[in-house]
């Protein structure tokens, strides 16, 4: 897979996943075990969001203490709605 992009309310939502996610930490100089989920990258409007898997398969993200979401997309969109209530 590689790069998936999508507005959001305004927003920016990049997900990279296999060799697309590889090549961008290397050139920005991220190592593999900072990798976020599986090996993908979350980007909201250009800023990283550091992404894990819990046991059930859901993914969070750090420094938000929400429910866990099904992907990376629902996630990025809670993300967008979370912080979009506290403008």
């Amino acid at each position: 897979m590689a790069e998936q992009r999508e507005i959001y309310k305004g927003r920016e939502v990049i997900l990279r996943t296999g060799a697309e996610a590889s090549t961008a930490r290397a050139t920005a100089g991220i190592g593999e075990d900072e990798a976020g989920a599986d090996g993908s990258e979350l980007y909201i409007d250009g800023e990283r969001i550091f992404t894990v898997r819990d046991a059930g398969g859901a993914y969070i993200a750090s420094g938000f203490a929400f429910d866990p979401q099904p992907t990376p997309a629902d996630l990025a969109r809670k993300i967008i709605d979370y912080r979009q209530t506290g403008e």
